[in-house]
């Protein structure tokens, strides 16, 4: 799904302003017709992990596009302070029950 995700990042003060439009087809089908923040976080943890970007991602917006036949996600990319983390992300819907619970 990743790779058919368009972004667009604006850069404020202390901040980036991340943009992220998913196809609804492919987000309904991948996430049981959810619309929800946990999946969009979802989503995003995904694509960084993807581009090996390491922000902190903060207050998490969704919004369902059903004129546009999209699922628009948008999200503050914090840089300032952070450490560099080897852990991959795997994302919720291919993780088994135990790997939810932790």
């Amino acid at each position: 799904m990743i790779d058919i995700v368009s972004e667009r990042r604006v850069k404020l003060a202390d901040k980036y302003k991340l943009y992220i439009e998913v196809p609804e087809k492919e987000y309904l089908i991948a996430y049981e017709d959810n619309v929800s923040v946990e999946n969009a976080k979802d989503i995003l943890w995904q694509y960084l992990d993807y581009y090996q970007d390491d922000a902190r991602v903060e207050n998490v917006e969704v919004n369902y596009d059903r004129n546009n036949h999209s699922i628009n996600i948008e999200a503050d990319l914090i840089y300032t302070g952070n450490d560099h983390t080897s852990v991959r992300y795997r994302a919720n819907y291919l993780r088994d029950e135990k790997e939810l619970m932790e």
